[in-house]
């Protein structure tokens, strides 16, 4: 509470001062902030004119600071994160501490991601290095209005520089630490006096960043990426142009790493020497610095992506008509050693294959009545996309042996026979058909070698096709000359067909333990008491001696049905049924856990034959501006913003289970329905700009999907909220030296969150004695913070410009970017999984007036290295792993323009 009420002051003394320092300027000028052109509510205007919270990042900016892609944009823009964890193309952004998807593909991120007005629906398509750019945009909040489809928190909006009629080109080469090679280059020119052209091209490459332990290997974290771009520009009168973009990417890389954040008994067992381990290399716990793993697998990653759009602008006179189209195929192979260890325990490969439509079409306009001016906006966007989905999780040649090892360790001695759980467990995954059950032969339910034999495991295909359309319009009232009132309305329409088909050859997953399973079993055991074996082809001897001895010797018939029989009266229960610990080592159960062909779950919680999902929401915005001077306007925007039902394609999942309040939790979420109260304020001065928003903003449904150590378990939490304000300045005290400055303040909780997924390490999900309680699947989380968002979030940068001899000039930028500690992850403890940033960005370049250039960089100079993100480590109870943030990098990049 305290800090809470030292946020609220600072806040508030923050505020004063800088509106303070805006109304009191003596003098008004023009300001740097009104050439800064944004496209945020698709009609060009003035950073300070456009009455949203949007940030802007120039080409000259990522030029400068060798920002490379949209992971290095967070160190610029205070309200954005982005982080990159298992994979390449596993990229997840956050906008004022709201954000999901990424890892997996049924669940679609609430950031959404445009280039050229083309939306990407997947973060592996938007992780290309960034092309030759114009500028980019960050909107904060809700823009379900205008933009469609899931950008329910906010938006990041590409520009790229279009193709001149005069000729221009630039070449640039980078070379830096851990071998960094990049080029990157452009040209530029007309064809004729009406159309031109423009291609693009890039490589990136470098060493990895983390060491393999069993090899000794440094390629893990590498880059290995390509790019290319061509671009037509038509214009055949004053009033209509056509620009045609046709791109192609590549990314062929080792990655990614993950450090050892605690290694529990299962890990160990790891490295423990034979007979008591399997003698294999662990990652020790360490320094996050040191950046060792011990992978006895490589992870692939393998990402090719193409696309082509057409944007038409057709001036009609009393409207300006606008049509974009694209088309983009995606195709993403990885393959993980998904146990992060050096052991041959599993592997998961995956492939993804995507093609997406997409057609937008937009009429703007100005109507000019005596009553003011409407700036107005109707259109519709029509998205398209069909996927197919590959996951396997293969077992490998020791994973038997670990789980053996993890089964024993639970005993004190085998040789006691089947009076205790773990022993027993221990025999059947060791040879069930003659340590179990010596009379089974032929007829055991799991033969001898049949549980995680090599290369079984479940092979999993999906298919999602998503139709959706969105009808949108705004109009903005200029009803005085410093008065504009703004309301706006779309229909969005979201349909979603899934379908699962799983394969699953374990024979011990295939095995019911719990139910039907155990009949078979208790009359086996039985036979085997009364000295009559059970044969399901012939039971007639076994009950006629079954009988018999019920009659003859009740009580010796008794002890016999007590000893072998009860257990299947409740089989949940250990202290009955001896079987019962080996379900927490099987790893899928193809009755409960599986999609199955042409079924999915619909947002009333039951099953359909026919795996439709059908979203739809009409979402607003409604917004008053007013200008208090010629440099100083305020405004007070409230907006709603909503992202579709969400499932997870994979086997990966907890078995669906209905909830308290009766919904179905596990695989499906429905949807988020976003709703934002902004109110800000835009004070231009002499030399620099003031911007300052305070929202509150809330998301209920917001889709969670948590790693449970063994599965994903997919959950809407109740409500998400985050109250909080955002101040961005920019001020040049003199010509030569330019500063900017952004702090982002976010409070942020589960506001209702009754049905959390359950972690090892939360009290509510432990027995009394402090060990995991296996019945507890959910708690309410409900007054907590959310992980992963930093309460303060501040970036600053300044640069200096001095003309060192003529035509010689010098140009120094540094910058800084601060996050407060947080919690990694919602399912690792804090103490385990905490972290908070201070990295410093920094470089000096020199240019001529021929246009060439020399540029010393350095990123991350302070070398620090904090968590991304963090997780339990994979069927390791009790051990936890994380993802670091990039090292120290630096090198010298050279470049000419012509």
């Amino acid at each position: 509470m305290t800090q809470k009420i030292r946020a609220a002051k600072f806040a508030t003394v923050l505020l004063s001062g800088a509106a303070t320092m805006a109304i009191a300027a003596p003098a008004f000028a023009q300001s740097v902030a009104d050439e800064i052109i944004v496209s945020a509510t698709k009609r060009e205007q003035t950073l300070q004119e456009v009455p949203i919270a949007v940030s802007v990042v120039d080409s000259e900016v990522i030029e400068k600071a060798q920002i490379i892609d949209l992971i290095d944009l967070q160190s610029t823009v205070s309200s954005l994160q982005v982080g990159q964890l298992q994979n390449s193309s596993q990229t997840n952004f956050s906008i004022r501490g709201f954000g999901n998807g990424a890892n997996n593909p049924g669940i679609e991120s609430a950031v959404g991601v445009f280039i050229d007005g083309v939306f990407r629906s997947r973060s592996a398509s938007s992780i290309l290095d960034l092309p030759t750019l114009e500028r980019v945009e960050v909107l904060r909040g809700p823009q379900s209005t205008l933009f469609g489809k899931n950008v329910s928190v906010g938006a990041i909006s590409i520009t790229t520089r279009k193709p001149s009629f005069d000729w221009e080109g630039t070449a640039e080469a980078t070379y830096g630490n851990l071998n960094t090679v990049r080029f990157r280059g452009t040209l530029s020119g007309p064809i004729s006096d009406t159309v031109a052209f423009r291609i693009s091209g890039s490589t990136n490459n470098r060493d990895g960043q983390y060491t393999n332990l069993v090899t000794g290997d440094d390629n893990i974290n590498e880059r290995d990426r390509w790019a290319a771009r061509a671009q037509l520009l038509w214009e055949p009168t004053d009033t209509l142009s056509f620009r045609a973009i046709g791109e192609y990417n590549k990314i062929n890389e080792v990655c990614c790493g993950a450090v050892q954040l605690l290694n529990a008994g299962p890990t160990q067992l790891l490295g423990a020497p034979p007979p008591f381990g399997l003698g294999e290399i662990i990652t020790p716990v360490q320094d996050l610095d040191a950046r060792e793993v011990a992978l006895n697998t490589l992870p692939e990653n393998r990402l090719e992506g193409r696309g082509a759009s057409l944007q038409a602008d057709w001036d009609l006179g009393f409207a300006q008509l606008t049509s974009i189209t694209s088309y983009r195929e995606q195709t993403d192979f990885n393959d993980t050693d998904v146990d992060f260890s050096s052991a041959d325990v599993a592997t998961q490969p995956q492939f993804q294959d995507q093609q997406t439509f997409t057609q937008e079409v937009r009429l703007n306009g100005v109507t000019e009545t005596g009553i003011g001016d409407f700036n107005w906006i109707v259109g519709g966007f029509l998205f398209s996309e069909d996927l197919q989905f590959e996951r396997d999780v293969i077992f490998g040649t020791q994973l038997r042996d670990f789980i053996d090892l993890q089964l024993g360790a639970l005993g004190t001695d085998i040789a006691s026979g089947i009076e205790g759980s773990s022993q027993l467990a221990f025999a059947l995954t060791t040879d069930p058909a003659t340590a179990l059950f010596p009379q089974l032969g032929p007829l055991s339910p799991i033969p001898f070698g049949g549980a995680y034999a090599p290369g079984t495991g479940v092979f999993g295909d999906y298919t999602l096709d998503n139709r959706s359309y969105s009808l949108f319009g705004t109009v903005d009232w200029e009803l005085t000359d410093r008065l504009t009132i703004t309301a706006g309305l779309s229909y969005i329409n979201d349909r979603k067909i899934v379908t699962g088909d799983s394969l699953l050859t374990d024979a011990l997953s295939n095995f019911d333990l719990t139910a039907g399973g155990q009949a078979f079993l208790a009359a086996t055991a039985l036979g085997q008491a009364i000295g009559t074996p059970f044969d399901p082809a012939n039971s007639t001897p076994f009950f006629v001696a079954a009988g018999t001895l019920a009659a003859t010797d009740p009580m010796t018939f008794a002890a016999a049905q007590a000893g072998a029989l009860a257990f299947a009266t409740d089989p949940a229960n250990a202290a009955l049924n001896p079987l019962a610990p080996l379900a927490v080592v099987q790893f899928f159960n193809p009755q409960v856990n599986f999609p199955q062909p042409g079924v999915a779950f619909d947002p009333d919680n039951t099953l359909v034959d026919d795996g439709f999902v059908v979203d739809d929401k009409v979402t607003y915005t409604a917004r008053i501006a007013y200008d208090l001077t010629d440099a100083i306007n305020v405004y007070f925007n409230y907006g709603t913003g909503f992202k579709a039902s969400a499932v997870n394609l994979s086997s990966d999942s907890t078995p669906p289970t209905i909830g308290p309040d009766g919904t179905i939790i596990g695989r499906f979420a429905t949807p988020e329905d976003v709703t934002a109260f902004e109110v800000g304020l835009k004070a231009n001065f002499d030399g620099g700009f003031i911007n300052i928003a305070l929202f509150d903003q809330s998301v209920e449904g917001f889709q969670q999907n948590l790693f449970t150590g063994a599965a994903f378990s997919l959950v809407n939490a109740g409500e998400q909220t985050v109250r909080g304000f955002e101040f961005e300045a920019a001020y040049s005290p003199w010509d030569p030296l330019n500063w900017t400055f952004g702090l982002t303040y976010l409070d942020s909780e589960y506001a209702s969150f009754p049905l959390a997924p359950c972690a090892d390490f939360v009290p509510d999900c432990q027995l009394p004695d402090g060990t995991p309680d296996p019945t507890a699947l959910f708690f309410d989380a409900s007054g907590t913070r959310p992980s992963g968002i930093p309460a303060v979030r501040l970036t600053t940068a300044a640069s200096y410009v001095k003309e060192l001899t003529p035509g010689v000039e010098m140009q120094t930028r540094i910058e800084y970017l601060y996050e407060s500690e947080v919690q990694a992850a919602d399912n690792v403890p804090r103490g385990i999984a905490e972290s908070d940033v201070s990295v410093i960005n920094a470089n000096v370049s020199f240019g001529w007036e021929n246009g060439f250039s020399v540029n010393f960089f350095g990123r991350n100079l302070t070398d620090d290295d904090n968590l991304i993100s963090a997780f339990p480590t994979v069927i390791q109870t009790g051990s936890f792993s994380g993802y670091v943030s990039q090292p120290r990098t630096y090198g010298i990049s050279l470049r000419k323009d012509f």
